[in-house]
């Protein structure tokens, strides 16, 4: 199963939806590992991208947390039935 939390042009908006940004923050981390850590956690198969090396390196470090239930359960419910990309 694959899921797409952003795509070109529309992460941004991810990244600042308050749920997510209030996970992060009791985590200590960033907005785009809670999104990366909930697809693995979740079953997704998760190929995140990035020319950025600071933006490689925070992507890879998302093993040394989990999501709680309910935290799991807060992003499931932000699914608004929409796609990013344009196929």
């Amino acid at each position: 199963m694959t899921l797409t939390f952003g795509g070109r042009g529309n992460t941004q908006k991810v990244f600042q939806n308050e749920t997510i940004k209030e996970i992060a923050s009791r985590h200590g981390k960033t907005s785009a590992q809670i999104v990366l850590r909930w697809q693995m956690q979740d079953g997704y198969i998760v190929i995140p991208g990035s020319g950025n090396p600071q933006h490689i390196a925070e992507n890879a470090d998302i093993f040394d947390f989990m999501l709680s239930d309910e935290e799991m359960q807060q992003m499931r419910n932000l699914n608004m039935n929409r796609r990013f990309e344009n196929w």
